[in-house]
């Protein structure tokens, strides 16, 4: 065993303890235990609540993220909390069955706490985000897994065969970024390869064989249109394209999200390894590279939230139909944002894993170092930790666009439990 596998042994104690010691204390009880659901609206502090609403989104995430954990044998947790957590993920999805659903339409996109939901978005509807149908069927899927109820995991192949519908007749909504009519967006495609593995995997230990064979059609299906918004020269991913799938030269048509891409390129490899499809994995790990070296910030560290295609501030004419997204993206690009550096940091992981390319272990050791030094709360009571901090480290307290209004616990404890449970399984002891 070299040094590196050494140190990445002694970081997966670091990972699981930070896991499950700092951060999952925080959000235990952060539920409403009179009216079901989870409590996601904190401020980027994580030290007030600011909206008892619940959004949909984060709520199947949520009920997701404790059944994953409570299947984690990786993880050095306690039983007792296990069992927490088992009972989080149960009670979690009997409430996205109940309250979250919209009859024939699928997944609600915010609920008050009376758990009603409201109306909005631009048709003034209560299904203003197509992505909430992805997150509960995830949710609800993971649940199923988790029980052994083969009636929710069947449940969870309908919302995503659903989602799947909804792409191919264009009515997939994609609150809160709506983009002008006709413009396509890449991020749809991307959850819905993330998803369709997700369930897959339910449906393979429960039997469901002609639902995982629908799972591997959806994946292969948001792979191929996924690909339409990759740059073959630059290597990188577009965020949108217009209504015939091609480039634009507006400001936020040039715009690319690195986050976003990292995190993509990661589902992409994960879930064709799982479904045996080849030639898309390099491809994938290629556009990881060069979205390292484009979007590292290198004065300050850590990587930009937005950026031009070419690099730098985002550039470009403000059509007047995207006028709120780009004066978003110009606002925010040089925030940093925690789960950016979190994907970046699982990504670059992967590729030493995967493929032992030297360059992987360098950018995940850089990532891990910022992130580790960058966003954990100086307040050990509160334990969660800051959310957003300007370009040279202050938090930022005000309005950052293309993001839910919510604080959940998502992406810095997937991370963790990936971070993990990789090492676990590519790392001998």
């Amino acid at each position: 065993m070299d040094q590196k596998e050494q140190l990445l042994l002694e970081r997966k104690k670091f990972y699981s303890r930070t896991l499950v010691e700092e951060i999952l204390p925080y959000w235990l009880n952060k539920i409403d235990r009179e009216n079901g659901g989870f409590y996601t609206c904190y401020n980027v502090l994580g030290d007030r609540l600011v909206s008892r609403d619940k959004y949909v989104w984060s709520q199947g995430r949520c009920v997701w993220l404790y059944a994953r954990l409570a299947l984690a044998s990786s993880l050095n947790m306690p039983e007792e909390i296990r069992n927490i957590c088992r009972e989080r993920a149960l009670w979690g999805c009997d409430f996205l069955e109940k309250y979250c659903l919209i009859e024939n339409q699928g997944a609600a996109y915010v609920l008050n706490e009376r758990n009603e939901p409201y109306r909005t978005g631009p048709e003034n509807d209560f299904c203003a985000s197509s992505f909430s149908d992805c997150f509960v069927a995830m949710g609800i899927g993971a649940a199923g897994r988790l029980d052994r109820d083969e009636a929710r995991v069947r449940k969870a192949f309908h919302l995503l065969r659903g989602a799947k519908e909804k792409l191919t007749n264009h009515s997939f909504r994609t609150a809160p970024d709506v983009l002008p009519k006709g413009w396509n967006s890449q991020a749809p495609y991307m959850i819905l390869i993330n998803t369709a593995q997700e369930i897959a995997q339910a449906c393979h230990e429960l039997g469901l064989k002609q639902e995982a064979f629908g799972c591997k059609e959806i994946f292969w299906y948001g792979a191929r249109m996924e690909s339409r918004y990759f740059m073959a020269e630059e290597r990188l991913l577009y965020e949108c394209l217009d209504e015939n799938f091609q480039t634009m030269e507006s400001l936020y048509g040039r715009h690319i999200h690195p986050g976003h891409t990292v995190e993509c390129m990661w589902f992409l490899i994960q879930a064709s390894r799982y479904f045996g499809f080849g030639g898309i994995e390099e491809r994938a790990w290629k556009i990881i590279k060069s979205i390292d070296d484009l979007a590292w910030d290198r004065q300050y560290g850590g990587m930009f939230y937005y950026l031009d295609k070419k690099g730098g501030m985002p550039r470009g004419e403000q059509w007047e139909m995207e006028q709120a997204l780009s004066e978003g993206v110009v606002r925010d690009w040089d925030n940093k944002m925690w789960w950016p550096q979190l994907e970046a940091m699982y990504a670059n992981l992967l590729g030493y894993l995967y493929y032992r390319d030297e360059f992987g272990f360098q950018e995940y050791e850089k990532y891990h170092q910022f992130a580790f030094r960058t966003f954990p709360n100086p307040d050990k009571e509160t334990g969660e930790w800051i959310q957003i901090r300007d370009r040279k480290g202050k938090p930022v307290t005000g309005e950052v666009g293309g993001r839910l209004p919510v604080k959940d616990p998502f992406h810095l404890m997937r991370t963790l439990l990936l971070l993990v449970e990789s090492i676990d399984e590519n790392i001998r002891k």
